[in-house]
């Protein structure tokens, strides 16, 4: 493969994706439009600007946390329909095209990183051994305006599971991904459902973290939420899932 692909080793599987510090990728993004979204980001060398450029093009250490996770769990995802909310690279998406999902979404802020890292990645990761009946989808923009888009074309549209990585850093980004959740998530049928979000204790700076996002969930008493796994390599990771409190 090129020097521009990395490739993640996950038990016997293999996850490939594009590697965002190659000279390749400098060239593939030299062919964005200027003034764009992401233009703005490179020009200014940040990861993240507030509602305008979310990080997508970076490879996220807690988004390889989570594949790991997903894989030591095993957590049945054959046939389940599965959304990567502010999926960027898509490596847990990808993890669950690999594990025979039957339904792959996959979400991000920008359309570009849509277009120029995510659905590369995924093609690069698709061989005619895959399924052929796989439903393979791609969603840019904001949550609230996503969820519309996901339940005006599917209005009864349900995801089994939806994961997602470091998109709870800011505060104000709680309220948006919760509602996504509790609207998106299907509430009954033959799995356990649940999410899983993958983040750092706490974001520096930004005031966001899985404290603050566990908070959330419990003051509106209709989730349960816990710590699946934490990573105390580096700065402290967790993973944590949540699931529709029972109702008698």
């Amino acid at each position: 493969m090129s020097c521009a692909v990395e490739t993640l080793k996950i038990g016997n599987l293999e996850l490939h994706f594009l590697n965002p510090e190659a000279v390749e990728f400098d060239r593939l993004l030299g062919s964005i439009e200027y003034g764009s979204d992401i233009s703005k980001a490179a020009e200014s060398h940040s990861d993240l600007i507030p509602n305008v450029y979310e990080g997508g093009l970076k490879v996220w250490e807690c988004s390889i946390d989570l594949v790991h996770y997903l894989h030591e769990a095993e957590l049945p995802l054959e046939n389940k329909d599965i959304l990567e909310l502010g999926c960027g690279a898509g490596l847990p998406g990808i993890y669950a095209l690999k594990r025979a999902a039957a339904a792959v979404h996959f979400q991000d802020y920008n359309e570009e990183v849509i277009e120029h890292m995510t659905i590369p990645n995924v093609a690069l990761n698709q061989s005619d051994k895959a399924p052929t009946s796989q439903d393979l989808r791609f969603f840019s923009g904001d949550w609230s305006l996503v969820q519309e888009k996901i339940v005006s074309a599917h209005p009864d549209a349900k995801y089994d599971v939806i994961l997602t990585s470091e998109t709870i850093y800011s505060l104000e980004s709680h309220d948006k991904l919760y509602k996504i959740l509790r609207a998106l998530l299907r509430r009954d049928g033959v799995v356990r459902l649940s999410r899983y979000i993958a983040a750092k204790t706490h974001y520096f700076g930004v005031g966001g973290g899985t404290r603050s996002f566990q908070d959330v969930v419990r003051q509106r008493e209709e989730f349960s939420i816990q710590v699946c796994k934490t990573f105390t390599d580096g700065v402290k990771r967790e993973i944590l899932k949540m699931a529709f409190l029972e109702t008698s």
